[in-house]
Protein backbone atom coordinates (compact mmCIF):
# COMPACT_ATOMS: atom_id res chain seq x y z
CA UNK A 1 0.00 0.00 0.00
CA UNK A 2 1.27 3.47 -0.87
CA UNK A 3 0.92 6.46 1.42
CA UNK A 4 -1.55 8.02 -1.00
CA UNK A 5 -3.69 4.88 -0.96
CA UNK A 6 -3.57 4.76 2.84
CA UNK A 7 -4.74 8.37 3.12
CA UNK A 8 -7.58 7.85 0.66
CA UNK A 9 -8.74 4.87 2.70
CA UNK A 10 -8.37 6.90 5.90
CA UNK A 11 -10.42 9.72 4.38
CA UNK A 12 -13.24 7.31 3.56
CA UNK A 13 -13.23 5.88 7.08
CA UNK A 14 -13.85 9.35 8.56
CA UNK A 15 -16.85 10.06 6.34
CA UNK A 16 -20.28 9.75 7.87
CA UNK A 17 -22.19 6.95 6.15
CA UNK A 18 -25.28 8.08 4.25
CA UNK A 19 -27.41 6.00 6.59
CA UNK A 20 -26.08 7.90 9.62
CA UNK A 21 -26.69 11.25 7.95
CA UNK A 22 -30.27 10.29 7.14
CA UNK A 23 -30.73 8.98 10.68
CA UNK A 24 -29.51 12.27 12.16
CA UNK A 25 -31.75 14.39 9.92
CA UNK A 26 -34.78 12.23 10.65
CA UNK A 27 -34.15 12.17 14.41
CA UNK A 28 -33.83 15.96 14.47
CA UNK A 29 -37.16 16.36 12.69
CA UNK A 30 -38.88 13.92 15.05
CA UNK A 31 -37.45 15.66 18.10
CA UNK A 32 -38.56 19.07 16.88
CA UNK A 33 -42.05 17.73 16.13
CA UNK A 34 -42.31 16.30 19.64
CA UNK A 35 -41.11 19.53 21.27
CA UNK A 36 -43.47 21.61 19.14
CA UNK A 37 -46.40 20.20 21.10
CA UNK A 38 -45.09 22.05 24.17
CA UNK A 39 -43.14 24.99 22.74
CA UNK A 40 -43.50 27.24 19.71
CA UNK A 41 -40.70 26.34 17.30
CA UNK A 42 -41.65 27.46 13.76
CA UNK A 43 -38.45 26.08 12.22
CA UNK A 44 -35.25 24.23 13.04
CA UNK A 45 -32.12 23.13 11.24
CA UNK A 46 -28.98 21.10 11.80
CA UNK A 47 -25.92 23.25 12.30
CA UNK A 48 -22.34 22.98 13.54
CA UNK A 49 -19.80 20.72 11.89
CA UNK A 50 -22.53 18.32 10.78
CA UNK A 51 -24.08 20.92 8.48
CA UNK A 52 -20.63 22.11 7.35
CA UNK A 53 -19.74 18.52 6.34
CA UNK A 54 -16.75 18.44 8.66
CA UNK A 55 -18.19 16.04 11.25
CA UNK A 56 -16.26 12.81 11.71
CA UNK A 57 -17.46 9.36 12.59
CA UNK A 58 -18.38 8.28 15.20
CA UNK A 59 -21.10 10.83 15.85
CA UNK A 60 -21.21 12.41 19.29
CA UNK A 61 -23.56 15.35 19.69
CA UNK A 62 -25.20 17.22 16.81
CA UNK A 63 -26.07 20.93 17.02
CA UNK A 64 -29.65 21.91 16.24
CA UNK A 65 -30.96 25.47 16.08
CA UNK A 66 -34.55 25.72 17.31
CA UNK A 67 -35.82 28.99 15.84
CA UNK A 68 -38.32 30.57 18.24
CA UNK A 69 -39.69 33.49 16.23
CA UNK A 70 -41.16 34.18 12.78
CA UNK A 71 -39.69 37.62 12.11
CA UNK A 72 -36.29 39.16 12.89
CA UNK A 73 -36.13 41.03 16.18
CA UNK A 74 -33.94 43.47 18.06
CA UNK A 75 -32.83 42.88 21.64
CA UNK A 76 -35.25 44.23 24.22
CA UNK A 77 -33.67 47.06 26.23
CA UNK A 78 -36.45 47.50 28.80
CA UNK A 79 -36.10 44.11 30.48
CA UNK A 80 -39.25 42.73 28.86
CA UNK A 81 -37.51 40.14 26.68
CA UNK A 82 -36.70 36.49 27.36
CA UNK A 83 -33.65 36.03 29.59
CA UNK A 84 -30.89 33.59 28.50
CA UNK A 85 -31.53 31.20 31.39
CA UNK A 86 -35.27 31.29 30.71
CA UNK A 87 -34.70 30.42 27.05
CA UNK A 88 -32.78 27.28 27.99
CA UNK A 89 -35.24 26.36 30.74
CA UNK A 90 -38.11 26.47 28.25
CA UNK A 91 -36.27 24.04 25.97
CA UNK A 92 -35.44 21.76 28.88
CA UNK A 93 -39.04 21.72 30.12
CA UNK A 94 -40.40 20.96 26.65
CA UNK A 95 -37.97 18.08 26.12
CA UNK A 96 -38.78 16.52 29.50
CA UNK A 97 -42.48 16.61 28.63
CA UNK A 98 -42.08 15.52 25.01
CA UNK A 99 -39.49 12.74 25.19
CA UNK A 100 -40.03 10.15 27.90
CA UNK A 101 -36.78 8.84 29.37
CA UNK A 102 -34.58 11.48 27.74
CA UNK A 103 -31.35 12.47 29.51
CA UNK A 104 -31.27 16.25 29.60
CA UNK A 105 -28.43 18.55 30.64
CA UNK A 106 -28.46 22.31 30.43
CA UNK A 107 -25.24 23.90 29.12
CA UNK A 108 -24.05 27.45 28.66
CA UNK A 109 -25.71 27.98 25.27
CA UNK A 110 -27.71 24.83 24.63
CA UNK A 111 -29.56 21.89 26.13
CA UNK A 112 -27.96 18.51 25.57
CA UNK A 113 -30.45 15.72 24.92
CA UNK A 114 -29.96 11.98 24.63
CA UNK A 115 -33.19 10.28 23.65
CA UNK A 116 -33.84 6.55 24.11
CA UNK A 117 -33.09 4.51 20.99
CA UNK A 118 -30.75 7.10 19.43
CA UNK A 119 -27.02 6.43 19.65
CA UNK A 120 -26.00 10.09 19.48
CA UNK A 121 -27.16 13.21 21.26
CA UNK A 122 -28.35 16.66 20.28
CA UNK A 123 -27.30 20.08 21.53
CA UNK A 124 -30.50 22.10 21.19
CA UNK A 125 -29.83 25.82 20.79
CA UNK A 126 -32.77 28.24 21.18
CA UNK A 127 -32.34 30.93 18.53
CA UNK A 128 -34.20 34.07 17.55
CA UNK A 129 -34.02 35.59 14.08
CA UNK A 130 -32.02 38.80 14.39
CA UNK A 131 -32.22 42.24 12.78
CA UNK A 132 -30.72 42.68 10.20
CA UNK A 133 -29.45 39.11 9.81
CA UNK A 134 -28.20 36.08 11.70
CA UNK A 135 -29.56 34.86 15.03
CA UNK A 136 -29.56 35.67 18.72
CA UNK A 137 -28.56 32.78 20.99
CA UNK A 138 -28.31 32.74 24.80
CA UNK A 139 -25.10 32.69 26.80
CA UNK A 140 -25.95 31.84 30.40
CA UNK A 141 -22.36 32.19 31.63
CA UNK A 142 -22.30 35.83 30.57
CA UNK A 143 -26.05 36.33 31.10
CA UNK A 144 -26.42 37.98 27.70
CA UNK A 145 -27.37 37.27 24.10
CA UNK A 146 -24.84 36.57 21.36
CA UNK A 147 -25.16 37.33 17.68
CA UNK A 148 -24.16 34.45 15.43
CA UNK A 149 -24.84 33.12 11.97
CA UNK A 150 -24.18 29.40 11.35
CA UNK A 151 -25.20 29.73 7.72
CA UNK A 152 -22.47 32.33 7.18
CA UNK A 153 -20.03 30.00 8.96
CA UNK A 154 -20.94 27.24 6.51
CA UNK A 155 -20.35 29.60 3.58
CA UNK A 156 -16.85 30.40 4.86
CA UNK A 157 -15.98 26.70 4.86
CA UNK A 158 -17.62 26.11 1.49
CA UNK A 159 -15.64 28.89 -0.18
CA UNK A 160 -12.35 27.81 1.39
CA UNK A 161 -12.94 24.19 0.42
CA UNK A 162 -13.74 25.17 -3.16
CA UNK A 163 -10.54 27.25 -3.32
CA UNK A 164 -8.58 24.16 -2.22
CA UNK A 165 -10.28 22.05 -4.92
CA UNK A 166 -12.02 19.97 -2.28
CA UNK A 167 -8.90 19.11 -0.30
CA UNK A 168 -9.53 21.26 2.79
CA UNK A 169 -12.49 19.51 4.43
CA UNK A 170 -10.88 16.04 4.35
CA UNK A 171 -7.72 17.51 5.89
CA UNK A 172 -9.85 19.21 8.58
CA UNK A 173 -11.47 15.87 9.43
CA UNK A 174 -8.05 14.24 9.73
CA UNK A 175 -6.82 17.01 12.03
CA UNK A 176 -9.98 16.58 14.13
CA UNK A 177 -9.25 12.87 14.41
CA UNK A 178 -5.70 13.69 15.51
CA UNK A 179 -7.02 16.20 18.07
CA UNK A 180 -9.57 13.73 19.45
CA UNK A 181 -6.74 11.26 20.14
CA UNK A 182 -4.32 13.89 21.46
CA UNK A 183 -5.80 15.49 24.60
CA UNK A 184 -9.00 16.61 22.80
CA UNK A 185 -8.49 20.22 23.87
CA UNK A 186 -9.41 22.00 20.63
CA UNK A 187 -12.99 22.83 19.79
CA UNK A 188 -14.24 21.50 16.50
CA UNK A 189 -15.06 24.88 14.91
CA UNK A 190 -11.76 26.29 16.16
CA UNK A 191 -9.90 23.58 14.22
CA UNK A 192 -11.91 24.41 11.11
CA UNK A 193 -11.16 28.13 11.25
CA UNK A 194 -7.48 27.56 11.99
CA UNK A 195 -7.23 25.33 8.93
CA UNK A 196 -9.02 27.95 6.82
CA UNK A 197 -6.39 30.48 7.92
CA UNK A 198 -3.47 28.09 7.41
CA UNK A 199 -4.47 27.19 3.85
CA UNK A 200 -5.74 30.61 2.79
CA UNK A 201 -2.62 31.11 0.67
CA UNK A 202 -1.23 27.58 0.64
CA UNK A 203 -1.91 24.79 -1.78
CA UNK A 204 -2.73 21.31 -0.50
CA UNK A 205 -0.96 19.01 -2.98
CA UNK A 206 -1.87 15.81 -1.10
CA UNK A 207 -3.74 14.92 2.07
CA UNK A 208 -0.50 13.93 3.79
CA UNK A 209 1.11 17.28 2.95
CA UNK A 210 -2.00 19.06 4.22
CA UNK A 211 -1.97 17.27 7.57
CA UNK A 212 1.78 17.80 7.95
CA UNK A 213 1.45 21.53 7.27
CA UNK A 214 -1.48 21.80 9.68
CA UNK A 215 0.38 20.05 12.52
CA UNK A 216 3.43 22.24 11.98
CA UNK A 217 1.40 25.47 11.84
CA UNK A 218 -1.07 24.77 14.64
CA UNK A 219 1.31 25.90 17.44
CA UNK A 220 1.20 29.43 16.01
CA UNK A 221 -2.60 29.47 16.21
CA UNK A 222 -3.64 27.52 19.32
CA UNK A 223 -2.20 30.06 21.77
CA UNK A 224 -4.07 33.02 20.20
CA UNK A 225 -7.73 33.71 21.13
CA UNK A 226 -10.14 33.49 18.20
CA UNK A 227 -13.53 35.18 17.91
CA UNK A 228 -16.59 34.44 15.81
CA UNK A 229 -15.61 35.38 12.24
CA UNK A 230 -18.98 36.97 11.44
CA UNK A 231 -19.84 39.20 14.41
CA UNK A 232 -16.80 38.81 16.66
CA UNK A 233 -18.94 38.67 19.80
CA UNK A 234 -18.17 35.17 21.03
CA UNK A 235 -14.94 33.30 21.56
CA UNK A 236 -14.46 30.26 19.33
CA UNK A 237 -11.45 28.71 21.03
CA UNK A 238 -11.55 26.90 24.35
CA UNK A 239 -9.49 28.76 26.96
CA UNK A 240 -6.58 26.54 28.01
CA UNK A 241 -4.70 26.42 31.26
CA UNK A 242 -0.94 26.81 31.18
CA UNK A 243 -0.53 23.07 31.71
CA UNK A 244 -3.00 22.20 28.94
CA UNK A 245 -1.31 24.58 26.54
CA UNK A 246 2.11 23.15 27.35
CA UNK A 247 0.98 19.56 26.84
CA UNK A 248 -0.80 20.39 23.57
CA UNK A 249 2.24 22.20 22.19
CA UNK A 250 4.36 19.19 23.16
CA UNK A 251 2.08 16.86 21.19
CA UNK A 252 2.15 19.18 18.18
CA UNK A 253 5.92 19.49 18.28
CA UNK A 254 6.35 15.72 18.45
CA UNK A 255 3.85 14.90 15.71
CA UNK A 256 4.84 17.79 13.48
CA UNK A 257 8.37 16.37 13.44
CA UNK A 258 6.99 12.87 12.84
CA UNK A 259 4.95 14.16 9.88
CA UNK A 260 8.10 15.72 8.39
CA UNK A 261 9.86 12.35 8.71
CA UNK A 262 6.91 10.61 7.08
CA UNK A 263 7.13 12.93 4.08
CA UNK A 264 10.87 12.29 3.86
CA UNK A 265 10.32 8.52 3.93
CA UNK A 266 7.69 8.80 1.22
CA UNK A 267 9.97 10.99 -0.87
CA UNK A 268 12.62 8.24 -0.77
CA UNK A 269 10.05 5.65 -1.82
CA UNK A 270 9.81 4.09 1.65
CA UNK A 271 6.03 3.92 1.92
CA UNK A 272 6.12 1.35 4.72
CA UNK A 273 8.28 3.65 6.87
CA UNK A 274 6.04 6.64 6.11
CA UNK A 275 2.86 4.73 6.98
CA UNK A 276 4.39 3.63 10.27
CA UNK A 277 5.01 7.29 11.12
CA UNK A 278 1.43 8.26 10.21
CA UNK A 279 0.07 5.39 12.30
CA UNK A 280 1.91 6.78 15.30
CA UNK A 281 0.63 10.30 14.61
CA UNK A 282 -3.05 9.39 14.30
CA UNK A 283 -2.89 6.61 16.93
CA UNK A 284 -6.09 4.92 15.72
CA UNK A 285 -7.84 4.32 12.45
CA UNK A 286 -4.99 4.85 10.01
CA UNK A 287 -4.64 1.87 7.64
CA UNK A 288 -1.40 -0.10 7.60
Amino acid sequence: MTVGEAFREFKSSLELPDSRQKEAASAQEQLRAAIASYLYVPSSFLTGSYSRYTKIDPLNDIDVFLVRNDRPTELAVDGSGVLPGQALQEIENAVVQAVRGARVQRQSRSVNVHAPGISFGFDLVPAWLRVPNGYWIPDVDGNHWLATDPKAHAEILTRANAASKGMLKPVIKMVKHWSRNNLDLLRSFHIELICVDIFDRRLIPTYQHGVAIALQQLPVHVTVPMSDPVYGESRIDRPLSQDERSRLLGCLSHDGAAAARALEFEGRGDHWGAIREWEGIFMTGFPS
